[in-house]
Parts: C-alpha cells; sequence; structure tokens
C-alpha cells in the first residue's frame, strides 16, 4: 500500500511540477517578467560587483566642474582638447577615446580644428565618435551605400570586414540609414572612430550595448569594439546568433545580438581612475614652460585614456544597475574592459533556463509530496530555493553566466502553492479522516505523530498484537441510585476526565466509554512497540489519580467511586468497523473479550488491576506483579494464568514485600496439594495484611481443601462462572 502511495505522489509531483515548468516557459516567452529579471540582475551587480576585477589600464579625463571653472564656460575651443592629444601621447598613453561628438566647425575659427587635426594625426592613437541615425525595424538587407560625404578611407576606419558565413545572424542586429561621422578633417586624422548609440532596456537601465550595427551594408563598430579591434589587431569579425568572435576573441550575445556589460562598480567608487582636464591642460602648460607638471605623465603610460565631460549639464545622464546618474563613457569604458580582460557576462541559454526551472519544479513538488515532516518539507524547499540563488550567484560571480531567477524562483515558489493545493485537496482530505478518527480520543501529540505519517497508519481492518484494557467503577449501579442526576453525571464526568487525560498520556487510544467504563487500546494505530508496558503504567496512574479523588469526593460528601481495571494483549483486528451511514475505529477479538472478563475478575479476588498472561510477558521487565490463578474465564476451555499488577518496577512499597512473600510462598504449596502449609502462608500475608483478597481467596480454598481434598486430577484451575 505504501508503494502505491508513494508512486501514486510521484505521478502527482511530476503532473504539478510539468504544469508549472510550462507555464514558467510561457511567462519567459511573453517577457512580461523581464523587468523583475532584469532587477535580479542589478542586485547581483550591486552585492557582488567586485571593482578589484576592473583593468588598471583604463582612466577617465574628465571635462568636471572645476575644469569649467578655470577654463570658462563649454564648449571649448579644439585647440585645448589638440593640447590634451598632445600630453597623453607624450605621456605614452596607448589609446585616447575621445566620448564628445565633433560635428561642427568650432566657432571660434578654423585654426583652432587645425590645432586639433593636427595633434591628432601626430598622436595616430586618437579615436573619436559616430552617431548611428535613422534606426529603422532590424533588417538584414538596406537600399542605401556609401555617400560623397563618407569617402570609403574614413568608413574604414568605423567598420569591419565580415565573414562570409555570418550573415544569416544579422536579422536581429539593429539597421541604420546611415552615421553621422566627425568633420572631415578630424574623421581623416583620427586612428579610429566608432558610434556611441545607446539603447536602455525597457526600464530605462542601461545594461548592454550593440558591439556592431548596420547601415549602407557596412558593419559600423561600437567605439569600444573599435579600439578592442586596433588593440587586438583583428581585421575581420565572425557574427554567430550569440557571439562575436573579433580576431582571437570571441564576445557572448544576447539574442538580440547585444553584449551584456559586466558592471565591476561606477565612477563614484573610483572603479577607473578620473582626472581632471583642467589638470592635464594645467600639466601641459607646465611642461611647456619647463616646469613640473601637475599631473605626473607616467599616471597615463600605457593607459588607455576615455576624455568625456561629466560636469552637470555637459553630459548625457545614464542610468546603470550600479547608478541613476552615471555618465555615457562609463558604460564606453566597462564594455572594452570587459572585451579585453574576456570578463563578459553571458545570458543562459534557452536550454539551461528551461532545465534548471524543470529540475525546480519537480524537486519542489516532490520535495513537498513525499516528505511527511512539515517542518522538513519547509527546510527542502527553503534549501532548494537557497542552493538554486547560490548557484546563480556563483555563476555570476565566478563565471560570468547570467542564470535567471525570476522565474525559476518564483516558479519553485508557485511549486510549492500547487502542491500544497494538491495535497490539501487529495491527501488532505485523508489526513482530515484520520485526525476526525483519533482527534477524540488520543493524546493530541499521538494524533500529530500520526499525521506527519499517515502513510503508517490503515483505516481498514488488519491484525495487530495491542492491548485492550476495560475500567469499570464498582458498584457503580447503588451509587447511581443514591444520587440525583445532575450530580451524577458531574461525578462521572470528573472521573472519565482525570482517566481519559491518563490514558491519552500513555499514548493511549481511547476508544470508547461504556457507561460509567472505559476501553482503550495500546499499540495502535501507531504501533507503540511497548504497549503493554504503557498500558500497566496508565492503569497504576488512574488508580492514584483515583485515590486523589476519594480524598476530595469524601471531603465534599460525595460517594467514593472505586474502580476495577482489567487489561490483556493478544492478536486483534483492528480497523474501522461498522455501517456505511457510522464508522468507528476499533478492535475485535479474544484478547478482547478477557480483558472484559478481567476486568470483572477483580471483585472475586478483591484487586484492583489484573493482567493477562501476555501483557505480563511483554511488561514484565517494567512492572511488579504477582500471579493471581489459572482461570477458565466463561466460553473458554483453555484456562490462563492472571496477574495482578502491583507498581511499576522497584516502586512497591518495602512493607508490602513480606506479604508478597508470604503470599508467594503459599501459592507454591497450593499448586503442590500441600494446603495446611499453604493455609499457614496466607495467615502470615493476611497477617500483615488482613485487606489482601487473593491472599483471603486462597486460605479459603486451602481451609477447604483439607476438609475435603481435590480430586486426584485437579489442576489448580478455577473456572470463574460469571463476570
Amino acid at each position: 500500500m505504501q508503494a502505491a502511495t508513494r508512486y501514486h505522489k510521484l505521478l502527482s509531483g511530476a503532473a504539478v511540477g510539468g504544469a508549472v515548468w510550462l507555464l514558467a516557459l510561457a511567462l519567459h516567452w511573453s517577457g512580461w517578467l523581464t523587468v523583475t529579471e532584469l532587477k535580479t540582475l542589478d542586485h547581483r551587480f550591486h552585492r557582488y560587483a567586485d571593482a578589484t576585477k576592473a583593468g588598471n589600464d583604463i582612466v577617465l579625463v574628465a571635462v568636471d566642474e572645476a575644469s569649467l571653472e578655470s577654463y570658462g564656460q563649454w564648449p571649448w575651443s579644439r585647440d585645448r582638447h589638440g593640447y590634451v592629444v598632445h600630453y597623453l601621447k607624450e605621456a605614452g598613453a596607448k589609446a585616447v577615446v575621445f566620448d564628445i561628438l565633433f560635428l561642427e566647425p568650432d566657432r571660434s575659427g578654423e585654426e583652432f580644428d587645425a590645432v586639433f587635426a593636427e595633434e591628432m594625426r601626430a598622436a595616430g592613437n586618437v579615436y573619436l565618435p559616430v552617431l548611428m541615425q535613422n534606426e529603422q525595424t532590424p533588417s538584414s538587407s538596406t537600399t542605401t551605400s556609401s555617400t560623397p560625404e563618407h569617402p570609403p578611407d574614413i568608413v574604414k576606419k568605423a567598420t569591419i570586414a565580415l565573414d562570409d558565413h555570418t550573415s544569416h545572424s544579422t536579422e536581429t542586429v539593429s539597421t541604420y540609414t546611415g552615421a553621422k561621422f566627425p568633420l572631415p578633417l578630424f574623421a581623416q586624422a583620427a586612428h579610429g572612430l566608432g558610434f556611441i548609440n545607446l539603447t536602455p532596456d525597457i526600464d530605462g537601465t542601461t545594461r548592454r550595448l550593440p558591439p556592431l550595427a548596420f547601415a549602407q551594408e557596412q558593419a559600423f563598430l561600437h567605439i569600444s569594439t573599435t579600439v578592442a579591434r586596433d588593440l587586438l589587431q583583428a581585421d575581420r569579425a565572425a557574427l554567430h546568433p550569440r557571439e562575436l568572435r573579433l580576431g582571437s576573441i570571441a564576445i557572448p550575445l544576447t539574442a538580440e545580438q547585444d553584449m551584456v556589460i559586466d558592471w565591476h562598480g561606477s565612477l563614484e567608487n573610483r572603479v577607473y581612475p578620473v582626472y581632471p582636464i583642467g589638470a592635464v591642460l594645467r600639466s601641459f602648460t607646465d611642461i611647456q614652460s619647463g616646469k613640473p607638471p601637475l599631473l605626473d605623465p607616467a599616471l597615463f603610460r600605457d593607459k588607455i585614456v576615455f576624455v568625456a565631460a561629466t560636469a552637470a549639464g555637459t553630459y548625457d545622464l545614464r542610468v546603470t544597475p550600479l547608478s541613476p546618474f552615471a555618465p555615457g563613457v562609463l558604460i564606453h569604458m566597462a564594455a572594452l574592459d570587459n572585451i579585453l580582460r574576456q570578463r563578459h557576462l553571458q545570458p543562459a541559454s534557452w536550454t539551461v533556463f528551461a532545465a534548471s526551472t524543470l529540475v525546480l519544479t519537480l524537486a519542489t513538488a516532490w520535495a513537498f509530496m513525499l516528505m511527511q515532516s512539515q517542518w522538513m518539507k519547509a527546510a527542502s524547499i527553503a534549501g532548494l530555493a537557497a542552493a538554486y540563488y547560490g548557484l546563480a550567484i556563483h555563476a555570476f560571480t565566478s563565471h560570468g553566466l547570467w542564470l535567471a531567477l525570476a522565474i525559476p524562483e518564483g516558479a519553485l515558489a508557485v511549486s510549492f502553492a500547487a502542491a500544497a493545493t494538491v495535497e490539501y485537496l487529495t491527501e488532505g482530505k485523508r489526513r482530515r479522516q484520520l485526525r476526525t478518527v483519533f482527534d477524540k480520543y488520543m493524546a493530541a501529540e499521538v494524533v500529530d505523530e500520526i499525521m506527519r505519517n499517515p502513510d503508517a497508519i490503515r483505516l481498514g481492518g488488519e491484525k495487530q498484537e495491542l492491548s485492550v484494557l476495560f475500567s469499570d467503577i464498582a458498584g457503580f449501579t447503588s451509587i447511581s441510585e443514591q444520587m440525583n442526576p445532575e450530580t451524577l453525571v458531574e461525578l462521572l464526568n470528573q472521573y472519565l476526565s482525570a482517566m481519559t487525560a491518563i490514558i491519552l498520556h500513555h499514548r493511549g487510544n481511547v476508544n470508547k466509554y461504556l457507561g460509567d467504563g472505559i476501553m482503550a487500546i495500546f499499540g495502535a494505530p501507531r504501533g507503540e512497540p511497548n504497549h503493554a508496558s504503557l498500558a500497566c503504567f496508565a492503569a497504576l496512574d488512574s488508580q492514584a489519580e483515583l485515590a486523589k479523588l476519594r480524598e476530595r469526593w469524601k471531603a465534599a460528601g460525595q460517594p467514593e467511586i472505586r474502580a476495577r481495571i482489567g487489561i490483556n494483549t493478544g492478536w486483534l483486528v483492528v480497523g474501522n468497523m461498522g455501517s456505511q451511514a457510522r464508522m468507528e475505529y476499533t478492535v475485535m477479538g479474544d484478547a478482547v473479550n478477557l480483558a472484559s472478563r478481567l476486568e470483572g475478575a477483580n471483585k472475586f479476588y478483591d484487586t484492583l488491576i489484573l493482567l493477562g498472561p501476555r501483557t505480563y510477558e511483554l511488561a514484565a521487565g517494567d512492572i511488579d506483579a504477582r500471579e493471581v490463578d489459572r482461570l477458565r474465564v466463561k466460553g473458554k476451555q483453555e484456562p490462563v494464568v492472571v496477574f495482578e499488577l502491583l507498581a511499576r518496577k522497584g516502586d512497591l512499597p518495602d512493607e508490602r514485600h513480606p506479604v508478597i512473600e508470604a503470599y508467594r510462598a503459599g501459592l507454591v504449596a497450593y499448586k503442590q496439594r500441600d494446603f495446611a502449609a499453604a493455609a499457614t502462608q496466607f495467615e502470615a500475608a493476611l497477617a500483615r495484611d488482613p485487606q489482601d483478597g487473593p491472599s483471603r481467596v486462597y486460605l479459603a480454598r486451602a481451609k477447604e481443601y483439607l476438609m475435603v481434598p481435590p480430586p486426584a486430577e485437579w489442576d489448580g484451575v478455577y473456572d470463574l462462572t460469571s463476570k
């Protein structure tokens, strides 16, 4: 049965996990949670961006507020840019990259443009920005061609040749009708050109950029890609669906052929060194005057120097994952840093997303449905969520892999909720049935254990070895005749409540109330291995509690109730029994009948608790008991040895030991037909305890047999002909 139940749960879990997985794929395809996923990526940058991974060969020369205060209103005359280029070239800069558009002549005069152009030509390492224009729906074909304003030698500085077999990968690359170049004078003097267009994600944050774009059937390079092309000495590129190969390196791309930037920090936390352009100009002047420069030229040796405006109102503000107010140049710097150091952030493929989400949904559903403990379910599912989060962080920090977080973790949560709903509607129904059956008759902690492992319980009939306890009030009929009904009910409820609490405490199942009597089962439904001992402990504690109640009742002038208890252990059929309209969890079998007979037999021996032979055998190590008789109860041919329960092991009072020893010696003599010696021992026991019922019974029998000896075939069995 358990195997079948487990198989059913596996199928249910697979159905739940599979359904949630399909929902997750649909959400991923629809893009409804794209912004949420992007925010989880921002979280990773905020929490785990490592400035130490940024290249130390990229610096920024900034047109900041202090520089404007020193050199006047922006824009400046172009000769100053020439001086900056001259100083940086002399300092040993590897490349000088301007993020400043030079689309119109200098308003101060052509001579200033000429100075700038001459310095760029002399330096031979200056890069200027291009502006792509008239963005259209991505297309693999264009109809315009190179125009006279853009001669081939200039266009070549901003473009790269693509391998022929890459043409099929250009469908998703942004295509423009043309590009706006710097002034021809500057374009001719510059070593390289590259576009600076940026397109933010749908939430307005810039996280990626296109390493190339198409216009006039040419592959134009982003300015960071242009610089990388020259530094890597790559004359051709190959574009694949998720990758751009530039010389010997590969740049991972998204499905839209964008490069995702791996951010290492912001300008505020000095991820890249920043120097004021005013200080650079001052250093140039110092050198020209033969003075020590304000900035040591060694600061720029072998560096890639970006020149851009950062003063308020002079640059285009961009939102990045690490700053809501970032200059656009930082995006270009970070992109170049990623390319040169091969520290790209690569979005995981659709296959990886689908496989990881499927594992999470199935594992969550199965964990919830197969585990019994609610704490284990919660811990396992929380562990799955934490493990996947840890995997995503490890992939991000150590391997540059962007694993989706929002949808997989969301799918895990939905799988949890769906599995809980399915269990409530299916397995939960069985749990509620079990609780309805047991809640009224068993201790709360026992019922909770059953609920944690309901598969261990069968409500159908099965055979088990159990212990059954019967308890009844002695002389209840005469007591009830002396009391009015209201007082009797109140007294009976006090008694039954106290006895029930003790039985439940010892993990018994109060099966039914029989008027003033109680029937309890030990060992079902939980299968307690020490059920016989638990039944004995419950009986002893019940008698002790009843003794305390008698004192209270006596003080209140109420009758002193005494109870007799019979306990027997045997193989019984246990389960739901009754009709379709009303069913009850109970037991049936000869062992039940004997327990009931033993409860009634107490009055013949003036005892309180009698045990069947199997009960004594199982509980002997935990209790003190004495043999009372070999009885043949009504309706049975085979006699059984009956024991009186005296106390827990070692708890028998010292004054009772001589009584019990004398009784046992008398019983031995009695079985050996030495009735005179037996009578002497029983008299000795009664001399110490005149209320010892079994000694009184056997003394009377011994005297009777002294007068009329039993027949030769006498076996010492006493026939109990009434209850």
